[in-house]
């Protein structure tokens, strides 16, 4: 988060420091229909979309 509140101007995150950043990442998805539900801390959050990666790995691609 650091990283964050002291960019000035445009930067490009390292994948380490992406992975520092609270919420990054991609969850699990599952296909309901129409309905594509990201299996996050929470409880899932649908709507309408697409699972994608191999085996729902790469989290929805909502419309």
């Amino acid at each position: 988060m650091k990283t964050i509140l002291d960019l000035d101007g445009v930067k490009t995150l390292s994948k380490d420091e992406q992975g520092k950043i609270s919420g990054a990442g991609r969850y699990a998805c599952s296909q309901r229909g129409r309905m594509c539900c990201e299996h996050a801390p929470g409880g899932p959050f649908c709507e309408a979309g697409i699972c994608i990666g191999i085996g729902g790995s790469g989290g929805c691609l909502w419309y």
